[in-house]
């Protein structure tokens, strides 16, 4: 593989370099449909085009197809992309403008390339004659056009890194590039026309998603049209208005203030732009019509979010940006989902976003209409309506929450963009804001709404009760005995200290744990018994390290209780045979931070809450639900987490063998110092090898102590 230096599109052309680019990630694309392997060969592109010519390489990117081309190398059937040509100039210098004829007498830099022949037949066809300059490659073209020895120069449009100071004039040709293959080696041409085609097939917006990846930050994001200067010059403001009730993309919170995706895209945006000192004011609307209104009477510049139909918002006189991000949207039904059913939908009567979907979506449905989100969803729940629409992200969070749980959702055909809203007119402003639109990476808006959209459901004791009322009664009994058995104890003391009597209510005290760890490994039936294991393991951990008797019996209650979060996870999560989604691992997540919640009122053994609370933690920080770390995580929790752990390896499950007793303490060993406490880890695997575990039946559940 010829490998040159050009900056995006392959980088890192020397022995050892880290290597990077478009070009050099559609190389290790093709690998996994061809099986190669690289070697690269460095050096200029003349030098490698010459090598490939000659037959010494067996592939070289990035090769405008020519005439006098075809039949010295191999061209395959498709492209790997293609290259708008661009002229830039010097912002500062006015000389030159947008007119061909300012281009008389200058020096033009250009690449040796396919491009030369484009350059002089766009001068020629202007009739302009210039001093044309020929690089071998970007490096040293760029340095003599930055030191000011060229007047302009001539560019793969979207093949340079953004650079301030610059002005894009004009593009002067466009053409495809190839990865092209040595004449001599038809097994290659077929293997990569093989690869390509399948490509196309199985991933057919490869190639778009690789070109906004690495050439959104291209010469023309930061040269800015004339309509641009015009708008930068003449504001030192921006006025974003948005809707008021829209996570995970637009809010106001509770003290009046702008929160969701839209308070954080606004100024990376600008930043994206160099334009950081635009001043930024944000104002919320109950209603998207009044939101509009205010653009239309120039009180804001911006609206958000505007839905991605062209028809409705040219009729409210707005354009539309470029996508922040397009999602599908969702229909809210309860009970059995037919299309044909749906003759009835509900509508937030503010929300024209909504509105405009929905006729679009649904023409020949009856609209009603209601003054909030919630009062839509409980509109599906009474059987008012059919359903209601709602976009993706929310939909999914807002099901969440228990008194949806008789609702489902199911995907509408079809991506709903979000947008900017601008005004018809104001053109420099909507090509600012596509222009940083472009810099933004998709992940970014992503990643950011999802930490927003925790805010449109929180799980907490209350939903649980709800969702688990048998459970939940159960565990207000059995709360209110421990409670009592704790008053009755500390009355005991105060009258007596009679052994025997500390002894008995200690003994129900135990007991009372017991049952109730039963009914946690009752509520997953695919850990049954992992309560018990992980407490005795965890008994045995503590006398190893040199807990007294007492306090290891102490060790083994609290370690009863650990999982006991477990029962606010929906059974319909927790018994899930394939893998949990992102959403629904979030969810078995909260059973840690919840457990605590749970047991904190115990203030007389207050050991037990941070055992259940803090035993997903990890020694290096990357635990959760806090990310303690090292020492900071209580020793209680940090002896769980190892016999936590080894259970989950060394127990059978339904849908797999446990693990062999080595592979499992080689995988404790290798979390030292990571997952463990590495004096623990080590005390645990010496345990096993003292022979312990062979009094333990880790499968039928039957303790031998």
């Amino acid at each position: 593989m010829g490998y040159y230096e050009n900056e995006i599109f392959q980088e890192g052309a020397s022995e050892g370099a880290v290597k990077s680019g478009y070009a050099y990630e559609y190389y290790r694309k093709l690998s996994e449909y061809t099986g190669w392997e690289y070697e690269y060969v460095y050096g200029t592109y003349n030098e490698l085009y010459k090598q490939l010519v000659d037959g010494q390489i067996d592939l070289l990117a990035g090769i405008a197809m020519l005439d006098d081309r075809v039949g010295v190398i191999a061209y395959p059937d498709l492209a790997m992309g293609s290259e708008l040509y661009s002229l830039i100039k010097h912002d500062t210098d006015d000389s030159i403008s947008s007119n061909p004829a300012s281009f008389e007498g200058k020096k033009i830099g250009i690449l040796d390339s396919a491009m030369v022949n484009a350059l002089s037949d766009y001068l020629f066809e202007q009739k302009v004659s210039a001093d044309i300059i020929t690089y071998d490659d970007y490096a040293s073209l760029f340095e003599d056009f930055e030191n000011s020895q060229l007047d302009i120069a001539a560019v793969e449009g979207s093949g340079t890194y953004s650079r301030e100071g610059i002005e894009v004039l004009c593009s002067f040709g466009t053409t495809d590039y190839y990865l092209c293959v040595n004449i001599n080696r038809p097994d290659l041409l077929f293997t990569l026309n093989q690869a390509q085609n399948l490509l196309a097939i199985e991933e057919p917006n490869y190639i778009n998603s690789l070109r906004n990846k690495y050439f959104s930050g291209s010469v023309s994001s930061l040269a800015f049209s004339g309509s641009e200067k015009e708008w930068i010059a003449a504001n030192k403001t921006l006025d974003v208005g948005y809707i008021e009730d829209f996570l995970p993309y637009c809010a106001t919170d509770s003290e009046g203030n702008v929160t969701g995706v839209v308070k954080d895209v606004i100024p990376m945006i600008l930043g994206a732009l160099n334009l950081e000192d635009i001043e930024v004011t944000y104002h919320g609307y109950k209603s998207y019509d009044e939101m509009l209104s205010d653009m239309n009477s120039g009180a804001i510049d911006l609206a958000f979010p505007v839905e991605g139909s062209l028809f409705y918002s040219e009729e409210n006189g707005i354009y539309q940006s470029s996508p922040l991000v397009s999602t599908n949207n969702e229909l809210v039904y309860k009970g059995d989902y037919d299309s044909s059913s749906v003759k009835t939908l509900a509508v937030y009567m503010n929300s024209g976003l909504q509105y405009y979907y929905t006729i679009a979506a649904f023409p020949d449905a009856q609209l009603k209409f209601y003054d909030s989100v919630d009062a839509c969803m409980e509109a599906v729940q009474k059987d008012e309506v059919d359903g209601t629409i709602l976009n993706g992200l929310r939909a999914y969070n807002l099901l969440r929450n228990s008194k949806y749980h008789g609702l489902s959702a199911t995907q509408l055909i079809g991506k709903d963009d979000l947008c900017f809203g601008i005004e018809i007119g104001n053109k420099g402003l909507l090509k600012l804001i596509n222009r940083g639109l472009s810099v933004l990476d998709e992940d970014y808006v992503l990643n950011t709404a999802s930490r927003y959209s925790d805010n449109l459901y929180k799980y907490g004791l209350k939903d649980f009760l709800k969702d688990n009322s048998e459970i939940g009664i159960a565990f207000l009994i059995i709360v209110f005995l421990i409670i009592l058995v704790i008053l009755v104890l500390q009355s005991e003391r105060k009258i007596a200290k009679e052994k025997a009597q500390r002894f008995a209510i200690q003994k129900i005290f135990d007991q009372m744990i017991m049952a109730f760890a039963q009914m946690i490994d009752k509520k997953d039936e695919y850990t049954s018994g992992h309560s018990f294991r992980v407490a005795e393991y965890s008994r045995k951990l503590a006398r190893k390290i040199g807990y007294s008797e007492a306090l290891a019996q102490k060790v083994y209650n609290i370690a009863l209780l650990h999982d006991i979060g477990k029962i606010a996870v929906p059974s319909r999560i927790l018994h899930k045979p394939e893998c949990l989604d992102d959403n629904e691992y979030s969810i078995v997540k909260e059973h840690a931070s919840l457990g605590k919640e749970i047991l904190q009122e115990i203030d007389s053994l207050p050991e037990i809450a941070l055992g259940a609370g803090y035993h997903h933690e990890k020694y290096d920080g990357t635990g959760y639900p806090e990310g303690l770390k090292g020492e900071a995580i209580p020793k209680i929790a940090q002896i769980i987490s190892v016999a936590d752990a080894f259970d989950a390896m060394y127990s059978t499950r339904p849908y797999r063998k446990r693990m062999d007793l080595e592979d499992c303490l080689m995988e404790i060993r290798k979390g030292e110092g990571t997952q463990f406490n590495p004096e623990l880890a080590e005390a645990f695997i010496e345990l096993v090898h003292d022979g312990w575990l062979d009094k333990i039946d880790t499968d039928n559940d039957v303790l031998w102590w």
